[in-house]
């Protein structure tokens, strides 16, 4: 079990008591990506007149070690809520900020930016800085509303002329962004793979009945559009209480005839806990040699010849809204071929985020969980130990406070559910 005398290499560098992870030759800004103060101050650089930062909050940080990060701001805007991202690296060099798509996008979002530059390169930080909807991987996301409301006219869509503009959902720079658009939900991807992915999952979901349904696809656009699901979220506490409805609906769509699935095997799962494992060692190296010792417990233990069916490939808490008293289940985007467990595992692993008592909490709700499913599939354990390992590096890239402990606490999760 981890100890406070193991983590100590990690000294609070930051005002609020986060540590910084190791120096990095070839990412010299991380540190001050990660530094509220110094980011506030970058930020205002690029703003409108007299407009000021309220408040700044880290969101997110994809850090590539030995390549680049990127980071995005939830940031308060005289009053307002603004996204804002940094990147360094390849992709957040100077000449980035002048490519053609990205000016004409900027030029284009008008009095829409609390940016008068809501593209530019900060020379002093070295990064790439841009505010939402900026983004040249999702040009969609800077069409006013009412560009979009005649897109969708041809599909039979009507939007509310009042609506001035798309509320944002989900927001990944350069990869997605979900937004709502009157009663439609639109998903917008960055690449042909991932909407693809999106379209499929959709269709699966309305054969299923158990989800959103799909209005339309626009390929050009990389852009699917569903009705919205008005529900309430389901707080994480309610996970044992809502299981074994939850293990239910595992059971139909396991149990689907779905053609066209892409499989997902033990395998590519191990890739994604090594994956998480060398940026786990990356900033935090006192946990380097735990995550290679727990990668090779599990390449040992890895189940072979197991059965597969339909699966949802992101089983969680976070899918469900509960439309009363009826559970729905959104984004099926990493809908698969996989071996039951994997949902199974998905669903009981989410719970566990680094906190004191996530285990304890999670084998009652995948034993509820499984007692709605009406079996036990083989390797139900082994996932459950690699969903939890892969989970590892989520307290860094949340920004949340002592997050070396709270990763060391998932690994001792992932290390204590593994079968000797």
């Amino acid at each position: 079990m981890t100890t406070a005398a193991a983590l100590a290499t990690h000294a609070p560098a930051l005002r609020d008591g986060r540590p910084l992870p190791p120096a990095d030759r070839a990412v010299p800004q991380l540190p001050s990506l990660l530094d509220r103060d110094a980011m506030t101050t970058v930020l205002e650089r690029s703003l409108c007149g007299r407009s000021a930062i309220d408040e700044l909050r880290i969101a997110s940080v994809d850090y590539r070690p030995g390549s680049g990060a990127t980071v995005t701001y939830d940031a308060r805007v005289d009053g307002r809520r603004r996204l804002a991202v940094a990147a360094a690296g390849p992709a957040g060099g100077a000449a980035a900020a002048r490519t053609p798509a990205r000016l004409s996008i900027a030029r284009a979002l008008g009095g829409d930016s609390p940016a008068t530059r809501p593209l530019m390169y900060d020379v002093g930080l070295g990064a790439l800085i841009q505010w939402y909807p900026l983004d040249q991987r999702l040009p969609v996301l800077a069409k006013p509303a009412a560009e979009l409301r005649r897109l969708l006219a041809p599909a039979g869509l009507v939007v509310d002329e009042t609506i001035e503009r798309a509320e944002t959902l989900v927001y990944r720079p350069g990869q997605r962004a979900v937004l709502r658009l009157g009663d439609l939900i639109l998903k917008a991807y960055a690449d042909d793979d991932a909407f693809r992915a999106g379209v499929r999952g959709l269709q699966l979901a309305q054969r299923l009945g158990a989800g959103p349904r799909l209005e339309c696809a626009v390929p050009d656009l990389r852009l699917t559009v569903q009705r919205a699901i008005d529900g309430a979220v389901v707080a994480r506490t309610r996970a044992e209480e809502t299981a074994p409805a939850a293990g239910a609906m595992l059971r139909r769509l396991h149990e689907a005839d779905v053609a066209g699935l892409a499989p997902v095997t033990p395998q590519q799962l191990l890739n994604t806990v090594a994956a998480a494992g060398t940026l786990v060692g990356a900033v935090a190296p006192e946990l380097a040699l735990r995550t290679r010792r727990l990668l090779r417990r599990l390449a040992a233990a890895t189940p072979h010849g197991l059965a597969v069916a339909p699966a949802h490939g992101d089983f969680n808490l976070s899918q469900f809204l509960d439309v009363d008293g009826t559970m729905a289940v959104l984004d099926f985007d990493e809908a698969c071929l996989a071996p039951p467990a994997l949902d199974i595992a998905e669903y009981a692993a989410n719970l566990v985020s680094g906190r004191a008592g996530d285990l304890e909490a999670a084998e009652p709700a995948l034993e509820a969980l499984l007692d709605g499913y009406g079996d036990r599939p083989d390797g139900v354990r082994w996932y459950l130990a690699a969903s939890i390992a892969r989970r590892a590096p989520t307290p860094f890239r949340r920004h949340k406070r002592h997050w070396p402990e709270r990763m060391a606490s998932i690994l001792d999760a992932a290390e204590a559910v593994l079968p000797a």
